[in-house]
């Protein structure tokens, strides 16, 4: 059985709150008493939903990086295929409605809540299993590409999520240039 409908926008207003107050102040700022005014929800009601600030942080956190987990590895494809477009256009329909919420949880990075540390371990771990086959005959340390294809993906991730639609020829271009000479270090042959 599904969540109570009351439930359901009780929580989204309580999160929709946090995230204008992370606008204006930090987390370490923000307390409780400021969600529940900002969403119209007494102390108990919030209680009721949340251990603390913290705990709500965490969930909105926790539900963002489950939405990236899904597509994370097609993405990741992508980017090592050179289907730039594919990829601008496949983070615009996995970001659509989330691209404001994911903008502020970008700048938050609480110990157990950090959505841009989540998606960059993602990414770090997914450059990791595709370069292992290739370790032995590679002559630049594995770790530093692997760090290095991750910037390069959380740049385009960054850049699409402070932009928007990027239709651009010479962007794309950009990317890909700079995606061949990451995976050149790899094995000369993937390019």
């Amino acid at each position: 059985m599904g969540k109570d409908v009351r439930k359901i926008k009780t929580e989204r207003d309580m999160q929709q709150a946090l995230l204008t107050l992370l606008t204006q102040k930090t987390m370490r700022q923000v307390t409780v008493a400021d969600i529940c005014q900002a969403s119209l929800t007494s102390r108990s009601t919030f209680y009721a939903h949340y251990l603390d600030k913290y705990d709500l942080l965490e969930k909105m956190v926790a539900t963002y990086t489950t939405v990236f987990t899904q597509q994370e590895h097609l993405r990741f494809m992508q980017m090592i295929d050179g289907q730039i477009d594919d990829l601008v256009q496949g983070l615009l329909a996995d970001m659509a409605d989330k691209r404001p919420a994911m903008q502020v949880l970008f700048t938050v990075h609480e110990a157990q809540a950090d959505l841009q540390a989540n998606f960059r371990s993602l990414l770090l771990k997914e450059w990791q299993q595709f370069i292992a086959p290739y370790g032995d005959t590679m002559q630049v340390p594995a770790d530093l590409i692997a760090t290095m294809g991750t910037n390069v993906h959380m740049t385009v991730f960054e850049w699409i999520l402070a932009h928007g639609d990027v239709s651009n020829a010479a962007v794309a271009d950009a990317i890909n240039t700079i995606r061949k000479a990451v995976l050149l270090q790899i094995q000369p042959a993937i390019n």
